[in-house]
């Protein structure tokens, strides 16, 4: 991950841990040259880029060299050549640095993204994305788009920054059969739960300011956060969800300008806090004054237990809530919200106007008309999820039985711990046998979890049976027998 620094000579500078630099790099090694050459071509575009800036400090050789699987000599030749050319400098005791840049840094895209960047390879089982296929209802609603409120919009100049009225009502009356009151004015609609989650999250917080996230937590949210600027402080979260004593003592002790957190099947966990819990988190923010984001899109994928949970924001008016369509209906719609309190939804949809002057319109007139029918899509997305679940689990426990998954509440995706911090150089290996996961360094803010790892099971049973199988091909091959009494 790329942190702050502070150097011998008291700059603040950024670092960047070596599972962040081995994902940064991508297929570096997909030549036929010596590795250490193509290592220092990888490096090289980084920088030239700007994805890796000027002043930017290195992770050591041997930390490198183990999180991409290669000796510590293959990073050792390549530094030396990047220091000979001058784009890398080494201070003694104080470790190697970036000297120059040739662009602005600008935003790396993580691997999350890189299974829909990359096009299809028919030779790659891809289990990255856990982006679930629309649901056949959505193109039956196309036709809608004939109707006379279509035609009416089309003749106005179409810019409503906040949202289409009926889209907004269709929302209220989501959340308030859920149990959480709501009129349109808390709602404001945006192009995604992406863009909902940065306008909240700026809307409270600016440079410096620091801000809770659980550990793992979902990419999307840990880069909004990093752009803008604000430190990061991670707590634990596994499968009760968010660990709420730690929660409390950090927030207590660190008084943050804002937590961020998913209550309603979390990603990667699949977690989905309790009654108990939700009650407990809800306390903290109103006793300390401290906003949350709470960031359930994947609410209407629950597999087990209560499958209309109370929202977490029916505890405290702190709470804003980040949805959308695409987890519940099409990731193509590119409809999110924001719910929280009116006043604040007046500030931010003037925001979000100064942005993009208004989410799509046609798309939000077929959001409106399908969100009534969330019934009948939460049940499809129960019916397929929980069976392409239970055959997932059932392959790992016959061809990886070393490996230990969580039984995730709801979502499309299974969240793993091995026997060894091993996740980043497995990964790199299993994506040359023809499969590609994420490691778990991808849903961490501090560049850890290494001995996690997240697969999809959001693609048919059968494509995802073929990515275990090679995932075990490569986990017997290459790293069981180097894990044993780990």
């Amino acid at each position: 991950m790329l942190t702050s620094y502070s150097s011998a000579n008291s700059f603040r500078l950024a670092t960047v841990g070596a599972n962040r630099l081995a994902r940064m790099l991508g297929e570096w090694n997909s030549g036929e040259a010596a590795l250490h050459t193509q290592l220092t071509g990888g490096v090289r575009e980084l920088i030239a880029s700007g994805a890796l800036a000027s002043g930017t400090r290195l992770p050591s050789e041997r930390s490198l060299g183990s999180a991409l699987g290669v000796s510590r000599n293959t990073v050792t030749k390549s530094f030396d050549i990047l220091r000979g050319e001058g784009a890398l400098s080494s201070r003694q005791g104080d470790g190697t640095y970036v000297s120059t840049t040739q662009r602005s840094p600008a935003v790396q895209a993580d691997d999350r993204l890189r299974s829909f960047t990359e096009g299809v390879d028919l030779d790659i089982i891809d289990l990255r994305s856990a982006a679930l296929p629309g649901l056949a209802l959505v193109a039956d609603h196309f036709d809608m788009l004939e109707s006379s409120r279509a035609r009416q919009l089309v003749a106005q100049h179409g810019y409503i920054p906040s949202g289409l009225d009926e889209l907004r009502d269709a929302v209220a009356r989501y959340y308030s059969a859920l149990g959480l009151p709501t009129t349109y004015e808390h709602i404001l609609i945006t192009s995604g739960a992406q863009q909902a989650l940065r306008l909240a999250a700026s809307s409270v917080t600016e440079a410096g300011s620091t801000v809770i996230i659980e550990e793992p937590s979902f990419r999307g949210a840990i880069e909004s956060l990093r752009a803008l600027d604000v430190r990061l402080v991670s707590i634990r979260s596994g499968r009760e969800g968010i660990d709420v004593d730690e929660l409390a003592a950090a927030v207590a002790r660190e008084r943050p300008a804002l937590i961020v957190l998913q209550s309603t099947v979390h990603n990667p966990t699949g977690s989905v806090l309790d009654t108990f819990r939700r009650s407990r988190v809800a306390t903290i923010a109103n006793r300390y004054g401290t906003p949350v984001i709470d960031d359930a899109t994947l609410a209407d994928t629950i597999i087990d237990g209560d499958r209309r949970p109370v929202p977490l924001a029916a505890g405290s008016d702190l709470v804003m809530t980040v949805g959308s369509m695409s987890k519940s209906f099409w990731g193509g719609l590119r409809v999110g919200w924001l719910r929280a309190q009116p006043e604040a939804i007046v500030e931010l949809a003037a925001i979000k106007g100064g942005q993009d002057l208004g989410t799509s319109l046609i798309a939000q007139l077929l959001a409106s008309h399908l969100l009534p029918q969330i019934e009948r899509a939460r049940d499809e997305r129960f019916r397929s999820l929980s069976e392409a679940r239970r055959l997932a689990l059932e392959d790992l426990a016959e061809m990886l039985p070393e490996w230990c998954p969580e039984t995730p509440a709801g979502g499309g995706s299974l969240w793993i711990k091995l026997p060894a911090q091993c996740a980043t150089s497995f990964a790199r290996r299993a994506e040359r046998l023809g499969v590609r996961v994420l490691p778990g360094a991808t849903f961490s803010a501090r560049d850890g979890l290494d001995n996690h790892l997240r697969i999809s099971y959001a693609a048919a049973p059968a494509y995802t049976h073929r990515g275990i199988e090679l995932l075990a091909e490569c986990w017997e091959s290459h790293f069981s027998r180097s894990t044993n009494g780990l």
